[in-house]
């Protein structure tokens, strides 16, 4: 998805909102000039069993949103170049979940909320605020064009301090045909846990998935362990398609 490398003009009170939370995680300009994110994603899926872990390292340039997984413990690495080309190395190694799939997911969630500075956003306030762990927070609805990549019928709401304008944590859909599926996705909600400044930018140093029904958050499914996050200089690791 293309993302705003500059300050866009307000559209609606639901994206002024996101805009003032992105400024509260650290700012727009920040997130884009620090150089080569780089952070270890660890993602227990306990609702599918105590084996189902996905583990990378995954360097991403937030500007091209380039990127390149290395997979801990086996000899494969994988991800997307600056044109939006796909690849995994070697050619036919075998990952789970899809490696066009999984090539941008953990940034996406890592990177809440300063990829949703995307012209493709659509923003909606919602009216009514929704509780989480005993705190009331906004809600802003987010939604995409038919031009947004693989998976234009997501959604995801996010969850926003009144007071702080931090974001909280998101609820969402996956509607990516990639994983095999030809309906919509069950709804889940994930934590921002630990924040933490990384170069003046504040990130979550973990995240927990949380069931929904009707609406509401139900109990406690996965889990991520969020490591070793820090920027590089531009260029530090190499993000084309190896040879």
């Amino acid at each position: 998805m293309k993302q705003e490398t500059g300050a866009a003009e307000s559209k609606n009170e639901g994206r002024d909102l996101v805009m003032e939370s992105i400024q509260a995680h650290g700012g727009a300009k920040k997130w884009y000039d620090n150089g080569q994110l780089q952070f270890r994603w660890v993602y227990h899926m306990e609702d599918r069993g105590p084996e189902a872990v996905v583990d990378t390292l995954q360097t991403v340039d937030t500007k091209t949103l380039a990127n390149v997984h290395e997979v801990a413990g086996r000899d494969i690495s994988f991800g997307m170049n600056k044109d939006g080309e796909y690849w995994i190395n070697p050619a036919d190694a075998e990952f789970a979940p899809p490696y066009r799939f999984w090539s941008l997911t953990p940034y996406y969630f890592i990177g809440i909320p300063f990829v949703f500075n995307d012209e493709n956003a659509m923003f909606e306030k919602l009216d009514e605020q929704k509780e989480f762990e005993g705190k009331q927070y906004d809600q802003v609805k987010i939604t995409y064009t038919q031009d947004a990549g693989d998976s234009p019928d997501d959604y995801y709401v996010l969850l926003i301090d009144p007071e702080t304008k931090v974001t909280r944590g998101a609820y969402y859909i996956v509607t990516n045909t990639l994983l095999g599926r030809d309906n919509v996705g069950p709804e889940k909600f994930i934590t921002l846990d630990n924040l933490k400044d990384v170069s003046g930018v504040k990130l979550s140093s973990g995240h927990r998935t949380f069931d929904m029904t009707d609406g509401k958050i139900g109990e406690q499914m996965r889990y991520t362990e969020v490591s070793e996050v820090k920027f590089l200089p531009e260029g530090t690791v190499d993000l084309s398609i190896p040879e």
